[in-house]
């Protein structure tokens, strides 16, 4: 019998295709391993679901779809304007799921080996297993105590007993709604502030970022050991794209840029190209910003 593994992801139509990738990565890569897929969407449509039926067929994989309404982060959003909503969704899973632990992947990922090392990891009273985002300075902001490490959020192994036995969702949305002005990362500061360093270190592998590869970067942050970034770097088992700059964009450099590419093609959007590439991106870049900004006052004052 196989080992059973529960993987959530969250995810607007906006990234329906980078998941799709990302699905077929995490299947490819771990034939051994059962495991319950859960999507926390708004809107996918009835396509975008048979497309992901298309991906996990022939896998031991079962889908289960959870569609949240957006208008539950109106507030938190209005706050937040340059997030999606959908890096909120992650914060429902307490009062969607009912698990002991799941393992929490965000879209713009590709899985690159076996998790189940990962998956094994046992947490004791921590609330998630995730590896630390350097450089973080802001504990007063955030009210954490100075000795906290920060992690990313990305990718996180939750203990899901732990997140419902403290009510952790209403804390890290009542913190996100009544300290903007703390927020830089709305769901992960959120997490950070609350969790305040209950949290348990796994491997770098697990969830290599993209500023692993940046100038100066062994210099400038000493969070993690030479090895330890040595192995992220060469044999990620989780390759994390968090930059600004994506894979599907035409001028990206990531130096795992293809593996994007060789897993989007196992999926129903093989025939997808660069999204800064795409016939309506182009015409939106060759209009002037104060053209731009007359349309949106147009539009805004016609909608009032």
């Amino acid at each position: 019998m196989n080992e059973h593994v529960n993987i959530v992801f969250a995810s607007d139509r906006n990234y329906i295709q980078h998941l799709g990738a990302a699905l077929v990565s995490l299947l490819v890569n771990n034939p051994e391993l059962a495991f319950t897929v859960y999507i926390i969407s708004s809107g996918m449509t009835a396509k975008d679901r048979r497309r992901i039926e298309e991906i996990v067929k022939g896998y031991n994989c079962e889908v289960r779809h959870l569609t949240v309404s957006d208008d539950l982060f109106v507030t938190l959003a209005t706050e937040h304007p340059m997030y999606p909503k959908g890096i909120y969704y992650r914060l429902l899973i307490p009062s969607l799921i009912d698990e002991k632990k799941v393992l929490y992947l965000d879209s713009d990922i590709i899985v690159n080996g076996a998790i189940r090392e990962l998956y094994n990891i046992e947490l004791g009273d921590a609330y998630v297993g995730a590896i630390e985002d350097p450089g973080f300075d802001r504990h007063e902001k955030l009210r954490m105590d100075s000795s906290a490490r920060y992690f990313n959020s990305g990718m996180m192994l939750i203990n899901l007993s732990k997140w419902k036995e403290c009510g952790l969702q209403k804390k890290v949305i009542d913190f996100i709604e009544h300290h903007p002005d703390a927020i830089w990362f709305p769901d992960q500061c959120g997490l950070n502030s609350i969790i305040n360093g209950q949290w348990k270190k796994v491997p770098l592998k697990f969830n290599q970022q993209s500023s692993f590869f940046s100038k100066g970067f062994d210099e400038e942050f000493n969070s993690f050991s030479r090895d330890e970034l040595h192995e992220a770097r060469t044999k990620p088992v989780i390759i994390h794209y968090t930059s600004g700059s994506k894979p599907w964009h035409f001028k990206n450099r990531h130096p795992y840029k293809s593996y994007y590419w060789k897993y989007l093609k196992m999926t129903p959007y093989r025939h997808a190209i660069y999204s800064d590439l795409r016939p309506m991106h182009l015409l939106k870049s060759m209009i002037p910003k104060d053209i731009k900004s007359a349309i949106k006052k147009i539009l805004k004052h016609q909608a009032g």
